[in-house]
């Protein structure tokens, strides 16, 4: 992990509700699933915040982001040679050294959760599997790199709860339909809490492997200040930050935390 002051090379609207950010880092090499907390130096207002990595290549960092807020919509008018501050890489990312050379990864992603899912992708095709993607939005302007997942070779299921672009629904509810289809699926996952939730009862009910990506707000990104808790089988907590973001699906507590 590196704590850098870097410069934006690219900031750039890719859809009404998405951005897409690269920023050159001196560091090389991450697991798909950690994440980067960013901060722009003299901005008291731009917090520093985490960020799932989507790809680095060729000393060059990209993200994906959502304007929510005051913060994020600081970010979005960054410059290019902006300067900015990038803590990196932070926490535990996907692990797929147990996943069988037959087994179908299949990568569930809700909204910007498809930016680890992306890299991971990735790297499942560079290790000769062949994922399918369940991908869901509330409207098709929520959804990103789908061009650049069927270029590598990654099958993409997709839907949208307006029905602008796929099946109309929710994602889980187009997984829950095609899960028969697959030979020895194992399910990797990121997206909001609801999401996640759903992922969890179908992994269980169908005793099958799940790995999510948690999503939390964060102080400090190094474990510290405690803010991105989650419960655990046990009833105790784990940091997001530093024993997440990605755990097991057995290992949290998902009915009442």
């Amino acid at each position: 992990m590196k704590d850098e002051r870097c410069k934006i090379s690219l900031n750039e609207k890719v859809s009404d509700n998405l951005h897409m950010m690269r920023i050159r880092v001196a560091w090389e090499g991450f697991v798909p699933g950690q994440f980067v907390m960013l901060s722009i130096p003299g901005n008291e207002v731009f917090l520093r915040r985490p960020f799932g990595i989507a790809g680095l290549s060729k000393g060059e960092l990209e993200i994906c982001y959502k304007v929510v807020g005051r913060g994020t919509r600081l970010l979005a008018e960054a410059k290019r040679e902006t300067e900015i501050d990038v803590l990196g890489p932070c926490g535990h990312g996907f692990d797929i050294s147990k996943l069988e050379s037959n087994s179908t990864p299949l990568l569930i992603a809700g909204g910007y959760g498809i930016a680890p899912i992306f890299g991971l992708a990735s790297l499942l095709r560079e290790n000769g599997y062949s994922p399918h993607l369940f991908y869901g939005g509330k409207s098709r302007s929520d959804l990103f790199y789908i061009d650049q997942l069927d270029e590598i070779g990654v099958a993409v299921h997709l839907s949208t709860e307006d029905g602008s672009l796929g099946r109309c629904g929710l994602i889980t509810e187009l997984l829950c339909a095609e899960l028969a289809s697959f030979y020895s699926p194992s399910i990797f996952a990121c997206g909001p809490e609801g999401l996640l939730k759903a992922v969890a009862a179908i992994s269980k009910k169908n005793s099958l492997p799940a790995q999510v990506s948690t999503e939390r707000y964060m102080g400090c990104g190094i474990g510290v200040c405690l803010g991105c808790v989650c419960k655990d089988v046990s009833g105790g907590y784990v940091r997001t930050c530093r024993e997440g973001p990605v755990f097991d699906v057995n290992d949290l507590m998902w009915d009442n935390g």
